[in-house]
């Protein structure tokens, strides 16, 4: 249970975001409390993905403030990146890797240790319902197979926050309500 004095993971004032004369995000302002979950809808071209971006570190505001787990956006990005896992709307997978290579890579990139990746590895295994799978070179996963690597991929390092930008498209109606 949230309570209102549980501390915000987010806060956002006034973030905007233009590319030349068109404005992808305007004037958004929110906050997200630490354990809340919180989710954008509208429909593609509304500034969605752009927001995400800016919130990861990945994209820098054209005005406006946002911190991330006390973060901010501009000035503590790589902290930002560090801190939280984020699961983009195209796969950041390898596909020339195994599923298990991806989870090492993305282990590695957060320098978890040998000891931790051994485990986590097999936390998201069983997790992703991927055990068996270990060894399948990621291109030849069906869409929602690979959803669940690159979740698990977004969840290896235990983040402090995760961000899911589309984390159901292309993905069939079973798989989805898992």
């Amino acid at each position: 249970m949230i309570t209102q004095s549980a501390p915000a993971a987010i806060i956002v004032e006034g973030l905007t975001k233009r590319f030349g004369n068109f404005t992808a995000v305007e004037d958004v302002s929110f906050q997200v409390r630490r354990g809340e979950i919180f989710g954008f809808l509208g429909p593609n071209g509304s500034g969605k993905s752009t927001t995400i971006r800016m919130l990861c570190g990945l994209l820098s505001p054209t005005s406006g403030r946002a911190s991330v787990l006390g973060y901010d956006i501009v000035r503590d990005a790589e902290a930002i990146r560090l801190n939280i896992g984020y699961m983009s709307q195209k796969f950041s997978l390898y596909e020339d890797l195994t599923v298990e290579e991806n989870l090492e890579f993305y282990a590695g990139i957060y320098q978890l240790s040998p000891r931790r990746i051994k485990q986590r590895k097999q936390d998201i295994l069983a997790m992703a319902g991927l055990l068996g799978r270990e060894k399948s070179i990621t291109g030849t996963l069906s869409t929602g197979w690979k959803q669940r690597l690159a979740l698990g991929c977004a969840l290896i390092h235990e983040p402090g926050l995760v961000f899911l930008d589309e984390p159901t498209g292309g993905v069939d109606p079973v798989s989805r309500r898992n």
